[in-house]
């Protein structure tokens, strides 16, 4: 293989000698010259540059015959290329605007049933990294043990994104920058958001139609809640009443819809949140409530 770097006219230096096994032959040039007889030409290839190639093909015939006429040589017709720039853009720094479970109060995040998180990032540089980028990446996964998807692709200068309509917080982020030449760099560090759950019952309710507290329902400010899976039971143990959902509101009745009197009751809730950790254990919740009726209702 010979390599000219001053156009199709040469001079061309013999850079590579390749022992033909079988076709389809390929070479690609790294910038290195392994056969240095005729001056070393190694350099670092430049995508500003044109490259011109020409292959010279040694070998003989196995005729008896025609083997008198000796080693035969060859060249090619002569190809001219630009080198493909393979470098990349340095990752970015990610960061997210995450929830301080410790700092809410029972009160935080009352009636709020859509959630935003927050993204923001910093383009990097160094000395083997592309500085000229087109675009950012911004991958998400709703589980920390997802792989992460593409969300959405943003062009520069932007270096924020507000991920909204988010049923939870929870989930992790990580970004990547692409140059103008389309290579995309190694994703940044990840960031992921946790899910601050909170679910309080209440102990009494009074089921009279006079719609003041007729159902059984969490009080207020229920954070994070996917499911819950809700059971009764009578004080001698037997199950009156099982039902589950995205949310609980018992209306006092069995599960073959008869009211139950005025008493003390048992249940167990199973209350399953929307966090980080796809597997995560639901919170299980075993009290009591107490069933008022006779017009009395609570305020």
């Amino acid at each position: 293989m010979y390599r000219s770097r001053s156009g199709p006219n040469g001079p061309f230096n013999k850079i590579r000698e390749v022992s033909v096994q079988a076709a389809p032959y390929s070479f690609t040039d790294d910038g290195s010259d392994t056969f240095t007889a005729d001056g070393n030409t190694s350099r670092v290839l430049s995508a500003d540059s044109s490259y011109c190639y020409r292959v010279m093909t040694r070998g003989q015939y196995t005729d008896a015959q025609l083997t008198k006429l000796g080693i035969l040589t060859n060249y090619s017709q002569i190809i001219c290329a630009t080198p493909t720039d393979t470098t990349r853009p340095c990752p970015p720094v990610l960061s997210l605007d995450s929830l301080d479970c410790a700092s809410l109060t029972p009160e935080s995040l009352c009636d709020v049933s859509s959630f935003t998180n927050q993204l923001s990032w910093t383009p990097t540089s160094g000395p083997t990294c592309d500085a000229n980028i087109a675009s950012y990446k911004l991958y998400y996964g709703r589980y920390r043990s997802d792989t992460l998807g593409l969300l959405t692709s943003v062009a520069v200068p932007t270096t924020r994104f507000d991920h909204t309509s988010l049923t939870t917080v929870a989930g992790c982020y990580y970004v990547t920058a692409v140059s103008q030449r389309g290579l995309e760099s190694a994703p940044s560090n990840t960031v992921c958001n946790e899910a601050c759950p909170s679910l309080v019952l209440p102990n009494v309710f009074t089921p009279n139609g006079d719609g003041k507290n007729d159902v059984f329902a969490p009080l207020k400010c229920p954070r994070f809640v996917e499911r819950i899976e809700f059971v009764v039971y009578n004080r001698w143990g037997a199950k009156l009443y099982e039902g589950s959902g995205p949310t609980l509101a018992w209306d006092g009745r069995s599960s073959d819809g008869a009211e139950l009197p005025t008493g003390l009751y048992y249940y167990q809730a199973t209350v399953h949140y929307a966090l980080l950790d796809k597997n995560a254990p639901p919170q299980i919740i075993k009290s009591w409530v107490q069933i008022l009726r006779e017009g009395m209702s609570l305020r």
